[in-house]
C-alpha cells in the first residue's frame, strides 16, 4: 500500500475551506472585533459625525405626488385593467411613464409656469431646463394597476406642487392630441386602400369563376390522403396492366416448357399442375373429362374415410371383432377404399390414354388460347392508361391554375377584413378616446422635507460606520502577522503546546539564584516547568537529547532551558546542561561562567572526545546539574557544531547523563539549530505570540519538517506581558520569563549566516553517531568515571 505524501502547512491553507474551518475563522474575526472595538466605534462615530454633519447642513428639498389612473376603452365596454388582461398592461405603462417625462409634454408644462415657480432654473440656460426638470422628476406605476404616479422635487413646497400639475395638465393636452387629432386622417387613409383591395378582391374572384367553368371543376382537392377522380382512374389502370403483364409472362413461360416437353418427349404429367395454375383448374379438369363435383366428391369419401377408421379403433376397445357394428363399420371403409381407388385408376387410364395421343398438344392449344387473352386484355388496358395518365397531366396543371386564384381571393379577403375591422376601431375611437386619462390624487404642498430624510441619514450612518469599521479591523487583522490565540498557533504549525509560562520580572542576580525553579521551588511560577518537564516525559518518553531554540533573538529561551534542567535534576535525573550558542552564549553568562572553558575548545581539541568534555564540564553548585559552558568564542561555530566531534560528544554525554539538554542560536538567525537537531532526540521552540511573527514561525516549522528534525513542541513564553495583554488575559496562570538582548549584526567573522543560508548549511549536517543501544553505567568508558555523579 503506497504511503501518501505528507501535505505542508502552506498546502493545508491552500485547501477549501471546510465548514468547520470557516466557522473557525469567523470566530476568529468575530474575537478580532471584540479586541478591535474601540476601532468599530470609533469608525462608528465618525460616520455618525459625518452624517450630523450633512444634515444640518444639507438642502433641503420638497416633493409633491400627483396619481392617474389610465385606462383603455374597447367597442362594447371600459377596461381598467386592474383585473384585466396583465400583459397588456405591464406592456403599455412602461411607455406612459416614458411618455410624461418626455421633452414634448415638459415642453408644454414649462409653458404654464409662471417665473416666481421656476426657482430651481434659476441660473440654469434655457436649452437646460428639460434636463433639469427631468432629472427631477419621478414617474411611476403602481404595481398590479392602471394608476401611474408623478412626483417632483424643488428647494419650495409650493413650487414643487406647482410643477406637477403643471405636468399633469400638459400630459393630459398631449394624450387628448394623440387619440383624437390623429384618428380621421388614419380612417381616409384605410378606407381609400380598403377599396382599392375590395376591387382587387372582386377581379380574382371573376377570374376563379371563369377558370373552374373552363375546366369543369367540381370543387375536389387532393389532401394527401385522398386522390382526385382522374388520378385514381390512372392508378386503376396502371395496377391492371401490370397484373395483366405478369399473367402474360407467366403463359408465355408455360407455353415454352410445354413445347420444349413435347419435342422431347419427356412426360408430361409435372406439367399438368403448372398448366392449371395458368389456363384455370376447373378448366384443365374439363379437358380430361373430370368435374369440379367429381373432385369435391373425392374429397368428402377421403374425409369420412378418416372418420370411419378413427370410430373403429375406438369401438374395437370395447367390442369384439365378430360384433355386428364392427362388421359393418370394417365393410364400409372396404367399400369406400375400393371406389377410390377405382377412382384413382380411372383418372390414371384417362391420363395414359391421352398421353398416348393428344395430351402434349391439348396442353399447349390450352395455354396458347389463354395467352391469346391475355395479350389482348393487356393491349385494352395500356390504351385506356395512357388514356387516363394524359387526362391526369391535364389536370395538374388545372389545379395549380385554380389554387393560385384562390390563395390570391383568400389574401385579398382577409386584408379587407382587417382593414374594415380598423376603420371601425377608429370610428369607436372618435366617439370615444382609446386611452383615457383621470386625475385620482392632485398635487398638494407638503411642508415636510423629503430630503434629507432623519432617519434615512441615522441608519446609513451606523450602517456604513459599521461596514468602515469592520473593513479597518480586517485590514488591521490582515497587518498584525500574530497569532490571535493559542488554538491558532497548533492549527498553523501542526505542534502542541507543552506549557505557557508567564510573564516575570528579571532578575537582577546570575547563578542558579536567578532561576525560579531552584530559588523558588514551591511557587507558581515554577510549576510551568514542571508542567513542561511532565508534558515531556508523557508525549516523548524517549527524548533524552533535547535542543531548544526559539525564532528570534530575545523570545527567552536560555531562561526555559536552564529552569527545565533544573526541574529534571530535582526529579532525580542526572542532567547536562550544554551552551551550543557559541555566537552569543546566554548560558554561560545566565550561570555566570564566562571565561572558563567550554564546549568550543572541546570541539577544536584533537584528543579523546570523553577525556576532553570530562575536563570542561562545570558542576552547577546543585546535585544532578552539570553545565558545559561555551568556551572561547570561535569564528566557525557552525563548521564545529557539524563536525563528526559533536556528534561523538553527544554520544558520549548519552552514556553518562539522563538528560541532556542542549542551547543554540535563535533557528531563523543561523543554521546551528538545524545543525544540532538532525543529532538529538528533537527541539523545542520557545514562542512569544505578541512578539514573534506569524509568517516566519510558520515558515521555521516547515523548515524542520523538510530537513526531517523532529520538533517536539512549543512553549509559550511571557504569557500575560504588557504587550500581550488583550489577546492572552484568559490564558493566565503560568509561567516565567526572561529576557535578553540578542544582536547579530556584527562582530561573527565569515562564519556568520543569515535565515536565508540556515537551511542550505543544515542540509551538510553530517549523520548524527550514536550506538544503537544504550551501554549500562557500569560497563562506561573508564575515563567517564572521572566525572562525579554529584558536584558539590
Amino acid at each position: 500500500m503506497t504511503q501518501q505524501p505528507t501535505k505542508t502547512h502552506v498546502e493545508d491553507e491552500l485547501e477549501p475551506q471546510s465548514g468547520a474551518h470557516a466557522a473557525h475563522v469567523l470566530l476568529r474575526f468575530f474575537a478580532a472585533v471584540r479586541y478591535r472595538r474601540n476601532v468599530l466605534i470609533a469608525a462608528m462615530a465618525a460616520c455618525a459625525l459625518l452624517g450630523g454633519l450633512y444634515y444640518a447642513t444639507a438642502t433641503r428639498f420638497y416633493g409633491s405626488k400627483a396619481a392617474m389612473l389610465i385606462t383603455q376603452t374597447g367597442p362594447d365596454t371600459l377596461n381598467t385593467s386592474i383585473a384585466g388582461d396583465e400583459p397588456l398592461r405591464r406592456n403599455t405603462m412602461p411607455t406612459f411613464e416614458n411618455v410624461i417625462r418626455s421633452a414634448k409634454v415638459l415642453q408644454g408644462a414649462l409653458e404654464k409656469l409662471s417665473e416666481s415657480d421656476r426657482v430651481d432654473l434659476a441660473g440654469v440656460p434655457r436649452e437646460r431646463w428639460i434636463d433639469v426638470l427631468q432629472a427631477n422628476i419621478r414617474s411611476k406605476a403602481v404595481r398590479a394597476t392602471n394608476i401611474l404616479e408623478v412626483s417632483y422635487c424643488s428647494r419650495d413646497p409650493q413650487v414643487a406642487a406647482n410643477v406637477v400639475r403643471a405636468i399633469v395638465d400638459s400630459y393630459l393636452e398631449f394624450m387628448d392630441k394623440i387619440h383624437k387629432g390623429t384618428a380621421s386622417e388614419v380612417a381616409r387613409v384605410l378606407t381609400k386602400e380598403r377599396i382599392d383591395v375590395a376591387g382587387k378582391l372582386a377581379q380574382k374572384q371573376e377570374e376563379l369563376l371563369q377558370v373552374r367553368r373552363r375546366f369543369s371543376d367540381m370543387g375536389f382537392r387532393s389532401d394527401g390522403k385522398t386522390l382526385h377522380p382522374m388520378v385514381q382512374r390512372a392508378v386503376y389502370f396502371n395496377e391492371a396492366l401490370i397484373a395483366v403483364e405478369k399473367q402474360r409472362v407467366e403463359m408465355e413461360a408455360s407455353l415454352a416448357a410445354v413445347e420444349a416437353a413435347v419435342r422431347n418427349g419427356d412426360d408430361l404429367g409435372q406439367h399438368l399442375l403448372a398448366v392449371g395454375d395458368v389456363v384455370g383448374r376447373e378448366v384443365l379438369l374439363a379437358g380430361l373429362g373430370l368435374s369440379a363435383r367429381d373432385s369435391n366428391t373425392q374429397a368428402n369419401l377421403e374425409q369420412l374415410l378418416l372418420a370411419d377408421r378413427a370410430q373403429l379403433r375406438t369401438i374395437e376397445q370395447n367390442l369384439g371383432p365378430a360384433h355386428p357394428e364392427i362388421v359393418a363399420l370394417s365393410e364400409k371403409i372396404r367399400l369406400t377404399e375400393e371406389f377410390l381407388s377405382g377412382g384413382q385408376s380411372r383418372i390414371a387410364e384417362r391420363m395414359g390414354a391421352m398421353r398416348k395421343s393428344q395430351l402434349g398438344p391439348w396442353l399447349a392449344e390450352m395455354v396458347r388460347q389463354r395467352l391469346g387473352e391475355a395479350r389482348h386484355k393487356e393491349q385494352m388496358l395500356e390504351a385506356q392508361f395512357e388514356e387516363a395518365r394524359t387526362e391526369a397531366i391535364e389536370l395538374t396543371g388545372q389545379l395549380a391554375q385554380i389554387e393560385v386564384l384562390e390563395r390570391d381571393v383568400k389574401r385579398l379577403g382577409d386584408m379587407n377584413e382587417v382593414l374594415l375591422n380598423q376603420l371601425a376601431s377608429l370610428d369607436l375611437k372618435q366617439s370615444g378616446q382609446e386611452v383615457r386619462v383621470a386625475v385620482t390624487q392632485e398635487p398638494v404642498v407638503v411642508a415636510r422635507p423629503v430630503s434629507p430624510r432623519l432617519s434615512y441619514v441615522v441608519l446609513a450612518s451606523l450602517l456604513g460606520g459599521f461596514a468602515v469599521g469592520l473593513v479597518l479591523v480586517h485590514l488591521l487583522e490582515a497587518l498584525d502577522d500574530r497569532f490571535r490565540s493559542f488554538e491558532e498557533m497548533q492549527n498553523r504549525l501542526g505542534v502542541a503546546v507543552l506549557s505557557m509560562v508567564q510573564h516575570m520580572k528579571s532578575s537582577e542576580t546570575t547563578g542558579l539564584d536567578a532561576l525560579a525553579m531552584h530559588a523558588a521551588p514551591s511557587s507558581v511560577e515554577s510549576e510551568a516547568f514542571r508542567t513542561l518537564r511532565t508534558a515531556l516525559a508523557l508525549t516523548h518518553p524517549d527524548a533524552r537529547q533535547i535542543v531548544i531554540s526559539s525564532p528570534e533573538p530575545g523570545d527567552g529561551k536560555t531562561t526555559i532551558l536552564a529552569n527545565l534542567a533544573v526541574a529534571y535534576a530535582h526529579s532525580d535525573k542526572k542532567t547536562l546542561l550544554v551552551d551550543a550558542d557559541m555566537r552569543r552564549p546566554g548560558l554561560t553568562s545566565l550561570m555566570n561562567m564566562r571565561g572558563t572553558t567550554g564546549l568550543s575548545e572541546v570541539l577544536r581539541s584533537e584528543g579523546d572526545v570523553a577525556r576532553s568534555a570530562a575536563a570542561h564540564i562545570q558542576p552547577s553548585g546543585m546535585k544532578g546539574l552539570d553545565i558545559l559552558p561555551c568556551g572561547p568564542r570561535p569564528t566557525n561555530p557552525a563548521e564545529l557544531l557539524g563536525s563528526p566531534r559533536f556528534s561523538q560528544f553527544l554520544a558520549w554525554a548519552e552514556t553518562v547523563y539522563d538528560q541532556i539538554l542542549v542551547d543554540s542560536p535563535p533557528a531563523v538567525a543561523t543554521s546551528d539549530t538545524a545543525l544540532i537537531g538532525r543529532l538529538v532526540d528533537g527541539v523545542i521552540l520557545v514562542l512569544q505570540p505578541a512578539k514573534n511573527r506569524r509568517r516566519l514561525v510558520v515558515r521555521l516549522v516547515e523548515n524542520f519538517s523538510v530537513l526531517k528534525i523532529p520538533l517536539l513542541g512549543i512553549v509559550i513564553n511571557r504569557v500575560g506581558s504588557q504587550n500581550e495583554r488583550g489577546y492572552y488575559d484568559y490564558y493566565g496562570g503560568y509561567g516565567y520569563g526572561y529576557g535578553y538582548g540578542y544582536d547579530y549584526a556584527a562582530g561573527y567573522g565569515s562564519d556568520e549566516e543569515t535565515p536565508e543560508t540556515a537551511v542550505a548549511g543544515a542540509v551538510e549536517t553530517p549523520s548524527r553517531v550514536r550506538p544503537k543501544r544504550r551501554a549500562p553505567r557500569e560497563e562506561c568508558d573508564p575515563d567517564a568515571a572521572t566525572i562525579p555523579r554529584r558536584v558539590a
